[in-house]
């Protein structure tokens, strides 16, 4: 049974528990809430959800993105050995990921709010002054306002590769902007995951009728394991709302084989999910960003 954020028939945005019946409503007015309670708290509603039997079919209703409110979306960057190489021959500056890797305190990032955060079937954004971004599959943590682990999400957290290249001090542009996160649906609770530091992540890039690129890894390759991301991410720090993080990418493209406008990336995640974004990309216009 996952965490769900849906439409009802009248349009607004509900809490539900998904299981193979459908979805049970929950007694919360948005996710914000429910991740200001406890672990064992959330675990008792779900529950509850579920024991009340009232049940919403699947078929008609629309999934919407998982988290809402205040929750906001941060990154841990270059916890596996693979990102570090790859950051270092993409950069002129490649001493400051060669530092980050082998140093007691990670790279931690803020990379949304939630109102910007794209979900699955959903288009996900690459800048126009960027000649070479990149995908970067993730499992994602959503922590409540205690920073206990509530659940786990499949990520897409798309960086313009060349900026960030260009400049480490450019990391806000090249992380920060329309289409740049996306997550997938629903929250499979945490203590329904076997093994969740040895899960396999996946992700190919479809271009028309060809696969320009796939590739594999596995959690149990990080360097730094869950508990310390989440301790570095609390200091002196509070989430009222609970927050997502993830936690970096054991995947990438080749340097300068980029992601074009309508690539369509998938990510999957052992007993996670799967997570699928066609890439648009995103210029600005007088006024307005358009799409």
């Amino acid at each position: 049974m996952n965490l769900v954020r849906f439409l009802d028939d009248d349009g607004r945005a509900k809490l539900g528990v998904l299981d193979a019946t459908g979805i049970h409503p929950l007694p919360l007015p948005d996710m914000a809430t429910l991740l200001r309670h406890s672990a064992a708290e959330i675990r008792e509603l779900t529950e509850q959800a579920i024991a009340t039997g009232v049940v919403r079919p699947l078929a008609r209703t629309s999934l919407l993105a998982p988290i809402d409110g205040l929750t906001e979306v941060w990154g841990a960057g270059v916890t596996y050995l693979l990102s570090r190489s790859a950051r270092m021959e993409e950069s002129r500056h490649d001493l400051v990921y060669q530092d980050v890797y082998d140093a007691q305190r990670p790279e931690l990032f803020f990379k949304s709010a939630a109102w910007r955060v794209r979900t699955d079937r959903e288009q996900a954004g690459i800048r126009a002054d960027c000649p070479d971004s990149v995908p970067e599959p993730e499992l994602c943590l959503v922590l409540n306002r205690h920073a206990e682990i509530i659940g786990a999400l499949v990520g897409n957290d798309i960086t313009a590769r060349g900026i960030e290249a260009e400049n480490p001090i450019y990391l806000p542009q090249a992380k920060l902007y329309t289409g740049s996160c996306a997550l997938s649906p629903q929250i499979v609770p945490w203590w329904s995951i076997t093994a969740p530091e040895d899960l396999g992540i996946t992700m190919t890039i479809q271009r028309g009728q060809e696969t320009a690129f796939s590739g594999e890894t596995r959690t149990s390759s990080m360097k730094r394991d869950y508990a310390e991301l989440v301790e570095w991410l609390f200091q002196a720090n509070e989430f009222p709302d609970g927050v997502v993080l993830s936690t970096g990418t054991g995947i990438v493209p080749p340097l300068g084989e980029g992601l074009r406008d309508g690539d369509v990336v998938t990510v999957c995640i052992d007993q996670v999910g799967v997570l699928t974004n066609t890439m648009a990309q995103i210029q600005r216009t007088e006024g307005a960003l358009a799409r």
